[in-house]
């Protein structure tokens, strides 16, 4: 009964979270930028419609006609929603299968082709999921002109329905991640030693992977994958709307109300959390990490300032400087990664400090005898290294102007993502109470079954995409969407960075640290932080990679960075400010015309750019090399180190429990 009423509250939580978050547009809507006013009114709507079913309406709007019509929950779910999510499953059962598959292989096999199809995974995993669809129409498109045959149909007209394009562009990417997950699981599993005590035997490693190793790695498979489909659910909206499917998200982009909102977030968020509590409960396997009983019986001193004097003297001692200097030139496969990001960014700021940014615009181009060669857009020739896009705008000087500010804003959010979750992963750890860390916990686990670009798009779109007039500058649209960016995934770090304190809570060290009188600045400086350090510097460049894949996303939805202005003349928005992503917007567009050469720089610029920060995170999780030898022998501590670092306790508690 306890477990039920946990999954309950569980469910709750994540209820009363895509309320939130679904009311947020009214936030934006009303008389002010911040009307409070209307968002709470949008608050009480949505819950009054949970108790009034006749109100459970959807608007869609004819694509053909423009009309509207209302479309009730019922015929949603029987419709669209059912054409939706079992392209989803079914792309979620053939990237598992395959991943599996090509595991055992791998993990079979020595030599050239383990190592051609590690390395194969490796590149392949630099794409942006938006690749693998321009690239598998390419390759279609290609065999259809060289013999005749489609093989599969990239869009949906009418009521005619796609299944096999949309299901195998879905599967590549948790394919990838599903096979390393694998790799990874298994090769852990063969270190344990009743593995040795299999091989001591004379088992074969088939028998060993297939008997012994496969059903403990599937049920840690089960457990990991959330993240998985976490991602999965935000690259099925760009399938939709790639593939003009008449889906989850076009009733979303139609219906933008509140209710709306939810019940479509709802929709989504409730199978997915029934499947996964149902096996959970089936397994009987609870994760969950509780800060150590020690820490709930002393009150710490919160800060002892000559601790943290001592603690920021360690911190930049040049002897640790040296260390780190080391470890990072030794490490060519983070150094050199490093330094081609850097040298991109380097280029973008120089071309803005000689040009201003200027970006050249030709709307002809001419031949020798006077006449008109091509009119906008030019395809890549001498005179037009990269082509232009349909305005005539060279698209080899926006990247030049656009790297900079994605490069930055990339870095930017994902390193305030790991600020926000360090700084509530403190309170998490030593100031939240036990219901408030499952709460915090339960939000961040329903996190998992909410499309992310859906909740950023829902978000952001209020404020970054106007009509007529700006009532926002600039600064303020571009701090609004850092900072959304950067929090929608405030629990998810918060869960994240908060556990592994308490993961390093429990050690034996750090228990006696604290009975000796340690105060928290002491436990976080000399005990937390360097076991942490390593691994927020490998969250904060998987969080890079995660962002980049989102500004891909937002910008085929036509969500620019700084925002863009309705125009009455064309119905594309034009972006106010140049940034990769908006290069990408015309995605659709492209695959009409064949017209590649206007997302194919900007998508190249993406791969290398996830590339070496994927290149920077498989290096930072790699074994550090041990320290350098120290010549000279350091200098003795002050005896009075010590003691100005512990207070004695003198705790009745204690000493009755030692009597």
């Amino acid at each position: 009964m306890k477990r039920l009423l946990e999954v309950f509250m569980k469910f709750i939580y994540g209820v009363i979270g895509i309320v939130l978050i679904s009311a947020t547009p009214a936030l934006f809507g009303g008389a002010s930028f911040l009307d409070f006013r209307s968002y709470l009114t949008a608050l009480q709507q949505v819950f009054a419609a949970f108790f009034t079913p006749a109100e459970w309406t959807l608007h869609y709007q004819n694509p053909l006609s423009f009309e509207t019509w209302p479309v009730s929950f019922s015929e949603f779910l029987s419709g669209p929603y059912l054409y939706s999510m079992p392209i989803l499953f079914m792309a979620l059962a053939l990237a598992f299968i395959l991943a599996f598959i090509l595991s055992f292989i791998v993990l079979l096999t020595d030599g050239a082709i383990k190592g051609f199809l590690l390395r194969t995974a490796k590149i392949i995993e630099s794409f942006p999921d938006f690749a693998y669809i321009f690239l598998i129409q390419i390759a279609v498109l290609f065999f259809f002109q060289k013999t005749g045959i489609l093989l599969l149909s990239f869009y949906s007209l009418g009521d005619d329905r796609i299944y096999l394009a949309p299901v195998l562009c879905l599967a590549v990417l948790p394919a990838l991640l599903f096979f390393k997950l694998f790799i990874l699981l298994y090769e852990q599993e063969q270190q344990r030693s009743y593995i040795e005590l299999a091989r001591s035997k004379g088992l074969s490693q088939f028998d060993i992977l297939w008997k012994h190793c496969t059903s403990n790695v599937l049920q840690s498979v089960f457990y990991q994958s959330k993240s998985i489909v976490w991602l999965t659910l935000s690259t099925l909206l760009i399938v939709e709307y790639l593939f003009g499917l008449n889906g989850i998200l076009y009733y979303l982009r139609s219906d933008f109300s509140p209710k709306g909102i939810t019940f479509i977030l709802l929709s989504i968020f409730i199978p997915f959390f029934l499947i996964y509590t149902v096996i959970e409960l089936v397994l009987l396997r609870k994760f969950e990490i509780e800060r150590n009983a020690v820490f709930e019986k002393f009150n710490l001193r919160l800060f002892d300032f000559q601790e943290i004097r001592s603690s920021i003297r360690s911190l930049f001692s040049i002897n640790k400087m040296q260390m780190l200097r080391s470890r990072f030139i030794r490490k060519p496969k983070i150094l050199l990664p490093a330094l081609l990001v850097a040298g991109l960014l380097l280029t973008s700021l120089l071309y803005a400090a000689v040009t201003g940014d200027h970006i050249a615009q030709t709307q002809y181009l001419y031949g020798q005898d006077g006449g008109i060669d091509s009119s906008a857009p030019h395809a890549p020739s001498a005179q037009v290294v990269f082509g232009t896009d349909p305005y005539g705008y060279s698209i080899a000087q926006q990247l030049l102007v656009g790297m900079k500010s994605t490069i930055i804003l990339s870095l930017l959010i994902a390193g305030l993502r790991i600020f926000f979750g360090y700084l509530f992963g403190i309170l998490y750890t030593f100031f939240f109470t036990r219901r408030i860390r499952q709460a915090v916990n339960s939000i961040a686990d329903g996190m998992h079954f909410l499309p992310l670009t859906l909740l950023t798009f829902i978000l952001l779109i209020p404020v970054l995409i106007g009509r007529g007039e700006w009532d926002t500058t600039l600064t303020e649209r571009l701090i609004y969407q850092v900072l959304i960016m950067s929090l929608v995934v405030l629990p998810v770090t918060t869960s994240a960075i908060g556990n592994e304190m308490n993961e390093t809570l429990k050690k034996e060290y750090v228990i006696s640290s604290v009975l000796m009188g340690g105060s928290m600045s002491w436990i976080l400086a000399k005990h937390i932080q360097p076991a942490l350090w390593p691994k927020l510097a490998l969250m904060w460049v998987q969080h890079i990679v995660q962002v980049l894949q989102m500004f891909v996303h937002l910008g085929i939805l036509s969500v620019f960075v700084g925002g863009a202005l309705s125009q009455s003349d064309s119905p594309r928005l034009v972006p106010e400010i140049y940034e990769l992503s908006g290069m990408i917007a015309i995605s659709r567009e492209v695959f009409a015309t064949n017209q590649y050469w206007m997302i194919i720089p900007p998508l190249a610029v993406f791969m290398i750019l996830i590339y070496c920060f994927s290149a920077i995170a498989d290096g930072l999780i790699q074994k550090q090399a041990p320290p350098l030898p120290v010549q000279k022998a350091e200098k003795a501590p002050e005896p009075h180190s010590l003691s100005s670092s512990f207070t004695r306790i003198n705790n009745p508690k204690i000493s009755e429990d030692a009597n």
